[in-house]
């Protein structure tokens, strides 16, 4: 059975990039990342915010349905790499992980790098306010979850933390 290893933290924190880099450490090893982006339920079940698709709120994703592919991969792979705003939302899904990393960002880094966020269509400027605000509602750290690394999203991850972290404990 592979590890499991959750990263959280607000859009453009630097998730996928920290996923991303994690996966080259372990090269010899068998590595899936799993983004929780792909788990969004359908349009006709999407939660509305001032009649706009509500991507920040948990019941827009099928954590059930996350939960089971990370189960389903973590037989295949060494390294199972689950990242996503809300990974650390649900009991169902946090409590498998065997590490787990939160990215922390200034609001004022994650405005900037939001601006340069060509995946989505142009957001009015209240919704990326609800973006912001709804991490800490929905994408923070439980209070009663031990052992997570809180790292800063900044500048360029400290390898030798994360790698510490990872492979030493």
């Amino acid at each position: 059975m592979g590890k499991i290893i959750g990263i959280g933290g607000v859009s453009r924190a630097g998730k996928t990039s920290l996923a991303q880099r994690i996966s080259e450490w372990f090269l010899d090893d068998n590595v899936k990342i799993i983004h929780q982006d792909d788990y969004i339920v359908s349009n006709v079940n999407m939660p509305l915010v001032k009649g706009q698709f509500d991507w920040e709120h948990p019941s827009s994703l099928d954590f059930e349905a996350f939960r089971r592919e990370i189960m389903r991969e973590q037989k295949k792979y060494d390294y199972i790499i689950a990242e996503g705003l809300m990974v650390f939302k649900e009991p169902i899904v946090y409590n498998l992980f065997d590490k787990k990393i939160f990215i922390e960002i200034s609001k004022q880094t994650f405005l900037n790098r939001k601006t340069l966020d060509g995946r989505w269509e142009n957001e009015p400027a209240w919704y990326i306010e609800h973006i912001w605000d709804n991490h800490f509602i929905h994408g923070k750290v439980p209070d009663e979850m031990k052992d997570v690394l809180c790292i800063s999203g900044e500048n360029q991850f400290i390898a030798g933390i994360v790698k510490n972290y990872l492979l030493n404990k």
